[in-house]
C-alpha cells in the first residue's frame, strides 16, 4: 500500500468515528426525551393535587410541570388577558384569567381558546376546575411582535407582565406557574379548553439518522477515493 493513502484513511476514520459516537449520543438523547415524556404523561394522568400542595412541591425544588391540580375559587370577569391564536383553523383568542381561591391565592388560569369575533362573558360565580401546570417561560420567539398590554393582545407569554396590568387585584401571594384548564363535561362551553399535549421537541431520531448517514457517506467516499488511487498506481 503507498504511503500517500495512509493519511487518507486515518483522517477518514477519526471522522467517520466522531460522526459515528454523534449518532450514537442523539441515539441516547433519543431513549432519555422518550423517557421523560412518558414520565410527564404519567403526570397528567394521575390524581390531581391542590394548588397548595404543587407550590409547596415547587418551593422544595420538585419538577411540577404537567402536574394535575383541582382547585375551587372564583374567576375575575373584569381582568383577562387575549393571546393571539388560532380557533378551528380561524384567528382566534386564548382566554387567560386570574382565578383566586379561598385562601387568597391568585393563579393564572388558560381558560382555552375563542373565535376571533365570539363574544364572551366569563362567570364569577364560585367553581372547581382542573388543570395542568405550566410554566411558558420560554420568553419571547425571533419573529413574535411587541405584546400590546394596552390593547390586551398578547402574542407571547410575558406572566408577569400580564400579572402587572391586573387593577384592584392582590398580588401578595400568586402561584408561579400557569394552569391550563382541562376540558370539562359542559357541552359547547366558552371558552373551548382542549386537552393538553406533552410539548417537547423530540427531534434526536432525526439527527442520528443525519449522522449516521454522514458516516456511511464519508466512509462511501473515501473507499472511493482509495479505490482510484490504487487502481490509478496498478
Amino acid at each position: 500500500m503507498k504511503p500517500r493513502i495512509w493519511p487518507i484513511l486515518l483522517a477518514s476514520a477519526i471522522g467517520i468515528s466522531i460522526l459515528l459516537g454523534l449518532g450514537v449520543w442523539q441515539v441516547q438523547r433519543l431513549g432519555q426525551k422518550m423517557e421523560l415524556i412518558a414520565s410527564l404523561e404519567q403526570r397528567m394522568s394521575a390524581e390531581p393535587i391542590s394548588l397548595a400542595a404543587a407550590i409547596t412541591k415547587r418551593g422544595q425544588g420538585e419538577d411540577i410541570e404537567y402536574l394535575k391540580v383541582k382547585l375551587t375559587g372564583q374567576l375575575d370577569p373584569a381582568n383577562y388577558f387575549r393571546r393571539v391564536t388560532s380557533f378551528n383553523g380561524d384567528p382566534g383568542w386564548e382566554i387567560i384569567a386570574p382565578f383566586k381561591i379561598d385562601d387568597g391565592t391568585l393563579v393564572l388560569v388558560d381558560l382555552g381558546a375563542i373565535a376571533e369575533n365570539q363574544p364572551l362573558k366569563l362567570d364569577d360565580a364560585p367553581q372547581t376546575i382542573q388543570g395542568l401546570i405550566r410554566f411558558h417561560n420560554k420568553g419571547r420567539g425571533y419573529f413574535d411582535n411587541d405584546n400590546d398590554s394596552v390593547g390586551n393582545i398578547w402574542y407571547w407569554w410575558d406572566a408577569p407582565a400580564m400579572l402587572a396590568t391586573l387593577k384592584n387585584t392582590d398580588l401578595s401571594r400568586v402561584a408561579p406557574f400557569i394552569l391550563q384548564k382541562l376540558p370539562s363535561t359542559i357541552e359547547h362551553e366558552v371558552p373551548s379548553a382542549e386537552m393538553p399535549k406533552v410539548e417537547l421537541a423530540n427531534n434526536h431520531l432525526g439527527y442520528a439518522i443525519t449522522w449516521f448517514g454522514l458516516a456511511a457517506a464519508l466512509a462511501g467516499v473515501a473507499g472511493f477515493y482509495i479505490f482510484s488511487l490504487r487502481k490509478a498506481d496498478a
